[in-house]
Parts: structure tokens; sequence; C-alpha cells
């Protein structure tokens, strides 16, 4: 299954984008870190997002959350990041927060999560594309909420 994180909505505490997956269009809304310009700034450990890029994804146990949860595989400047519940920006420590987004936070975290689990227990390849929307990209989201953005446009 392959998933794709558009970001849409930067802030100085944090990013709120729309996880897609390839089997459905839109899934749920998400929520991670503050997105550095990775280069001109320098990663704040627990307050920054992961780079832009394709990430295989594994499902495995975690022990600080007592249940399978995704782990993003080889992210540079980073390890042990995660798609799991969460409402706020600290609740992300780096990670992507899944759930339906309401004035800059997420509500229903659980519930999407455990909906998101369903879908990928049964998957074998799983990964995830992370991309930032561009001002188009945000343009077209607004006329057509099934848009989503091109991969090779936003990263040339």
């Amino acid at each position: 299954m392959k998933m794709t994180l558009v970001r849409k909505h930067f802030a100085k505490d944090r990013t709120l984008g729309e996880l897609y997956l390839d089997d459905m269009g839109y899934f749920c809304d998400t929520l991670e870190p503050h997105c550095i310009d990775w280069s001109k700034e320098q990663k704040t450990q627990g307050k920054t997002a992961i780079p832009e890029g394709t990430y295989k994804v594994k499902v495995a146990w975690s022990p600080k959350r007592k249940r399978n949860v995704p782990w993003l595989q080889n992210v540079p400047h980073f390890s042990g990041i995660q798609i799991h519940p969460g409402n706020y920006p600290n609740d992300t420590r780096g990670c992507i927060l899944v759930g339906t987004g309401e004035k800059g936070i997420l509500i229903d975290s659980k519930i999407v999560f455990f909906s998101l689990m369903e879908k990928l227990k049964k998957e074998k390849d799983i990964e995830i594309n992370v991309v930032n929307a561009t001002e188009e990209d945000k343009a077209l989201m607004r006329l057509f909420p099934w848009y989503v953005p091109e991969v090779e446009k936003i990263e040339s």
C-alpha cells in the first residue's frame, strides 16, 4: 500500500496535512512538528518534522504505546518515527499524528488510528511519501477535494 502525506498548513509549532491511501484517496488529517528548510535550519529534537521523501513503513510493536504501530524506516536525521494517535503539537515528538483536524489540533485520533491499523494489518509492502503542498496545489485542493499533488512535480 502506498500512502501520501500532503503537508498543507505550516505554523511555528505545527504542520497540518492530509493522509491519502492509494486504494481510497483522502483518509484523515495529520499533525506534525514544525517543518524546517533543511538547507538553512537545524533540527530541534522533538520539535522538527521529518524531511520530505518516500519511506518504507513497517508495522511493529511499540513498547511505549504497548501496541503495534507503523514505523517509518531510514528517515534521515531521525530514528523511531511512528504514526500514532495524539491531539496536540507536544504529542508528536517528531512523529506523525493522525485524526480529524479541528482548529489546529486533532480530534478522534484513536478512532482514526485504529481505522488506519485495520487497513495496514493486511499489507506486506507499505510506503509513505511525505510532500509539502505548493500554493498551486493548495488552490487545486480547494477546488477539487480529491486532488492529490503529483510527487514528481513537488520534488523537482
